[in-house]
């Protein structure tokens, strides 16, 4: 009979890992949006005081760059995308491309995923179809891929929205762990 697997000494040890794993990375500095641009004055620490407590992300503009732990985001402009012959929305939808840059502030290489990192929301907090025949069609290039350190990423997220859809937001979310998101407005 073999010993069950909670017993023997190295499942423990795998145990403590990553236990010491998960609470390191929960001790890090708060990986919390922040406008690059802003001055920092008594009025803006009352502000984030403020924010903090509502504990509601902040929202920003089209054009703003938004500053995390390891990256800088910024939306550089929204426009409709037309579909081709192969590649068109649905009758009474239109094809909507984010353009952004996603630039690493790190010290080491990391990953972007559009899928995994970006999401339009609509005024309700509803998720946007993600549209790979509008990506095809934007011409753009994907949000996608290994960025090194001090590189940028430029390119579109193309959804699928019912026409003059309004109160649309991207959410850019860099980590699972921490609270690196940002909701930037979009119409």
């Amino acid at each position: 009979m073999k010993k069950p697997i909670y017993k023997k000494w190295w499942f423990w040890v795998i145990v403590v890992i990553v236990i010491a794993g998960i609470g390191g990375s929960a001790g890090n500095k708060k990986d919390e949006p922040k406008k690059v641009d802003e001055a920092t004055s008594a009025k803006t620490e009352d502000k984030k005081k403020d924010d903090k407590k509502k504990k509601e992300p902040q929202v920003f503009n089209v054009g703003d760059v938004v500053e995390l732990k390891d990256f800088k985001v910024t939306v550089n402009k929204v426009y409709t995308v037309e579909g081709n012959e192969f590649s068109k929305p649905k009758e009474g939808n239109e094809f909507l491309a984010v353009d952004c840059t996603v630039e690493n502030i790190s010290d080491s290489e990391k990953t972007i995923s559009s899928i995994i990192m970006f999401k339009v929301v609509d005024k309700d907090g509803r998720a946007v179809e993600y549209s790979i025949m509008g990506q095809t069609a934007a011409k753009a290039g994907q949000m996608d891929g290994t960025v090194g350190a001090g590189r940028k990423l430029t390119g579109a997220y193309v959804v699928e929205v019912p026409k003059g859809t309004t109160g649309l937001e991207l959410e850019f979310d860099s980590s699972f762990l921490s609270s690196g998101q940002i909701v930037i407005k979009l119409n």
